[in-house]
């Protein structure tokens, strides 16, 4: 004969623990930010979306450096949120969304646009900015290729974390 005995307070303390984590959501909103911010920080790097290449910025071809980053300031600029029921990432700056969207900029207030061009300026009445997407989300919603497997494995570890 044989007897198989199965002590059932491991398996109540996984389970409880697992909905514990599944109704405390903060901690793998916080994950899930950070993990978004990760994602933008590869695409500055690459400048691309997601292994996407942007279409490079004149002043970046010309000069050696890398598009989006004349300054520096919109990559140190991406800010995240959290709350227990999202996880958010963005810009403050004015200028964020018609680099990540593109759009034309027409000049207003003013004949004319100046337009840094090599060492002087050009005179334009508008611009076309193409879109580089720069977060891990594109213009029409979609997450960049590889995004969904990396968030869902950040709530995955968050909802298996002291298991």
């Amino acid at each position: 004969m044989i007897e198989i005995s199965v002590d059932s307070s491991q398996l109540e303390h996984g389970l409880g623990q697992l909905l514990s984590n599944a109704t405390s959501t903060r901690p793998m909103m916080a994950g899930m930010a950070t993990e978004l911010h990760s994602l933008t920080e590869d695409n500055f790097q690459s400048e691309s979306w997601g292994g996407d290449p942007w279409k490079k910025s004149l002043r970046a071809g010309s000069e050696g450096g890398k598009t989006l980053q004349d300054s520096g300031q919109l990559a140190a600029s991406i800010n995240t949120a959290i709350s227990n029921d999202f996880a958010r990432i963005g810009s403050n700056k004015p200028y964020a969304a018609i680099h990540h969207f593109g759009g034309d900029i027409k000049a207003k207030n003013k004949p004319y646009l100046l337009i840094p061009f090599g060492s002087g300026y050009a005179k334009v009445k508008q611009v076309s900015i193409p879109a580089r997407p720069y977060l891990p989300i594109n213009p029409d919603g979609e997450l960049q290729k590889g995004a969904e497997n990396r968030l869902l494995n950040v709530a995955l570890d968050a909802l298996a974390k002291g298991l």
